[in-house]
């Protein structure tokens, strides 16, 4: 992915023209009314004869510390390991951190000659960082000298463009680093190299003056990114964003299996059966390709764990990802609220949520299990899919009749029906039960 100025602004953050502002009025010019603000600032630089005062303003924008948007959690929620950003702020490398994962982050050149071990991702910062604003990129003089100073940066963005297909994201057709980034891709890159594509909102009459002659403008613009293998994707406001990242989400995690449940009564399928049928879930899934996530839910976890490791040739096989709920947390309130958390962040790495039982003991007494519950609500409100497995009864046997009313609506227009009526058979044998979660699964990702 490439990430622009768009999510950062969404942030808090102030765009080009929020942060040249007080440099234009120094020249005695009006910002709104430049079109190039990389000329704009250099011609500060040409002023004051060095970028003292620039740095100030770059100082005194980002150490102001905004939250990550959704966009940002989104990002680090996708199975893509490489990032591309011309931002200076460390919201990308704070979304991942919430996320749980660990970020390579390139800094500065000499940074490209180091790898930090076991990342998920690596984000090049190729115009710099807040850390050292002396050597952002951002006056004409640093694009000038770009390729110098910062050679390995090239180096690894021709070897990616080549090998890897870019989506650009939050990179709007007013920012004033998109025509040196397209003249940095036009070199980097071959006439027959990988397509990419970039998400753009058209300007509007109504966005600012001369916002029409723009739109005409823009027309030819679409046509022109075609010679840097870029292919436009266009919205019609910025707030779809993170409607189709939730959606690239789900359909790159739609092999991704979250065995959600617990079970302190096993009825109605009884101890043995319920057992048999957790071990053997987990061993289908993982002979037919899916991976299993699993939070060690009680009476659950641990035989669906031990059925996927059957299937495994490695015991630390990347295709079985645990996560144990958190312990030691005493105040209820706090619990509560921690694991809320998690299993939002669990729920991001799965595309379908498979529910087995859902019961626990409180004071004595059997009652469902609301963490359970809980897990459905959010895959839900994610937009992806629950699978309960009715037979098992409890949480699931309450998920299953709600899915069974509207099938297609809840399994993204795919035609269930006979595996339901069989998943909410307690008289199913095993074999059965089995063979219809992985009927649906095989459906899901077709």
């Amino acid at each position: 992915m490439f990430v622009g100025a768009g999510a950062s602004r969404a942030a808090g953050y102030v765009d080009w023209k929020g942060l040249l502002k007080e440099l234009a009025e120094d020249l005695g010019l009006d910002v709104e009314r430049e079109s190039d603000l990389v000329t704009l600032a250099q011609f500060h630089l040409n002023d004051m004869k060095g970028r003292d005062k620039l740095n100030k303003l770059l100082v005194d924008e980002f150490q102001e510390s905004h939250d990550p948007t959704e966009t940002h959690t989104l990002i680090a929620s996708l199975p893509v390991h490489t990032i591309w950003t011309t931002n200076y702020d460390d919201l990308l490398e704070r979304a991942y951190e919430a996320a749980g994962k660990r970020a390579d982050v390139k800094r500065h050149a000499e940074d490209i000659n180091f790898t930090r071990g076991r990342s998920d991702v690596t984000v090049y910062k190729m115009h710099g960082d807040k850390t050292r604003v002396a050597e952002a990129i951002l006056a004409k003089d640093d694009y000038e000298t770009y390729h110098p100073k910062r050679e390995l940066f090239s180096i690894a963005l021709r070897g990616d463009l080549t090998q890897k297909t870019f989506f650009f994201v939050g990179v709007s057709f007013t920012d004033p680093n998109l025509a040196y980034i397209l003249n940095r891709v036009r070199q980097l890159v071959t006439v027959n190299g990988r397509k990419h594509y970039c998400l753009l909102r058209a300007p509007k009459a109504k966005d600012y003056e001369g916002a029409d002659y723009d739109a005409v403008r823009f027309k030819h613009f679409l046509i022109d990114l075609e010679r840097y293998n870029i292919r436009p994707v266009l919205i019609g406001d910025y707030n779809e964003i993170p409607e189709i990242l939730k959606e690239l989400n789900r359909r790159s995690h739609l092999r991704d299996v979250l065995v959600s449940g617990s079970a302190a009564d096993f009825a109605p399928l009884g101890e043995t059966k319920f057992h048999q049928l957790c071990s053997a879930l987990g061993t289908a899934l993982v002979k037919n390709d899916f991976n299993i996530i699993s939070g060690f839910g009680l009476g659950v976890g641990s035989d669906v764990i031990m059925g996927a490791m059957q299937a495994l040739r490695r015991n630390n096989d990347e295709r079985l990802k645990l996560w144990p709920f958190p312990q030691g947390v005493s105040d209820a309130a706090k619990r509560a609220a921690l694991w809320t958390e998690y299993r939002h962040r669990i729920i991001s790495e799965a595309g379908i949520c498979l529910v087995v039982g859902g019961n626990k003991l409180e004071n004595g007494q059997v009652i469902a299990a609301g963490g359970v519950r809980e897990e459905a609500t959010i895959t839900w409100d994610s937009g992806k899919i629950v699978l309960p497995i009715g037979a098992t009864g409890h949480v699931a046997k309450e998920l299953w009749d709600t899915v069974k009313r509207d099938p297609k609506k809840y399994f993204a227009g795919a035609d269930v029906s006979k595996q339901l009526e069989v998943l909410g058979n307690s008289a199913s044998s095993v074999e059965r039960l089995v063979e219809a979660v992985i009927d649906i699964v095989k459906q899901l990702n077709k």
